[in-house]
């Protein structure tokens, strides 16, 4: 069974949604290339999933939209 990621260590809606901002206006900052290539993967790895029938309930779906904070040191900008 997976460990749960802490909340605290998660990107949150709003964290999202200022990234958007970000990269209409943009103006990427640290770390925003980490985000983006995790929602980018994320976003594949699901849509694999559901096509396969492996997502069975939205508890499921939801730990697997979770996107974990960028480490600073690791930023490949």
């Amino acid at each position: 069974m997976k460990k749960r990621v802490k909340k605290d260590n998660l990107v949150s809606r709003e964290e999202l949604l200022a990234l958007l901002e970000r990269v209409e206006a943009q103006s990427l900052k640290e770390g925003d290339g980490q985000i983006l290539k995790a929602v980018i993967e994320k976003t594949f790895r699901v849509r694999q999933l559901h096509w396969e029938g492996k997502i069975t309930s939205k508890g499921q779906l939801r730990r697997l939209l979770e996107i974990r904070k960028p480490d600073k040191s690791d930023d490949p900008q």
